[in-house]
């Protein structure tokens, strides 16, 4: 990718940057079809976290992988990490329906103190620490949760 002076091979370069990533890529299909070998897929794409790194970084220029190349990592990559290893980023709607969810609880929860039903009360304080929710019972009657 970059040699040790911080200058770039040309075209030489470029070819082998190419058949690299399209050798990694191609056996990422080998690798999961023999058994599901997810240890050497992640070897793989262990691999091509420099690439990409370097790409972002604009350490390597796009221009440096041809774009069948790049298209195809970034599709394969797409696929192996949502879709096969199922590897996703929680979304500001999925965030937003787990607040919901838990605001929910806080409210039987309070509706269970004012009642005096600590069995319940505590139930649900328990469940959500065992999930990693922690509720704090405020002074002025509040409860806060956090994520821990």
């Amino acid at each position: 990718m970059v040699e040790a002076g911080g200058a770039r091979e040309s075209n030489i370069y470029d070819e082998r940057l190419n058949k690299k990533i399209a050798i990694l890529l191609g056996e990422l299909d080998d690798f999961i079809n023999d058994d599901f070998n997810t240890a050497k897929v992640l070897a793989n794409l262990f691999e091509l976290v420099p690439v990409i790194n370097s790409l972002k970084d604009k350490t390597i220029s796009f221009d440096a992988l041809g774009s069948e190349t790049f298209n195809s990592l970034k599709d394969k990559l797409r696929v192996f990490i949502e879709e096969i290893l199922a590897l996703k980023t929680e979304s500001a709607a999925e965030g937003e329906k787990l607040k919901g969810v838990i605001e929910v609880l806080v409210e039987l929860r309070k509706e269970a103190r004012a009642k005096k039903d600590w069995a319940t009360s505590d139930k649900i304080r328990n469940q959500l620490a065992e999930i990693g929710i922690q509720l704090k019972d405020e002074k002025n009657g509040n409860i806060s949760w956090s994520l821990t």
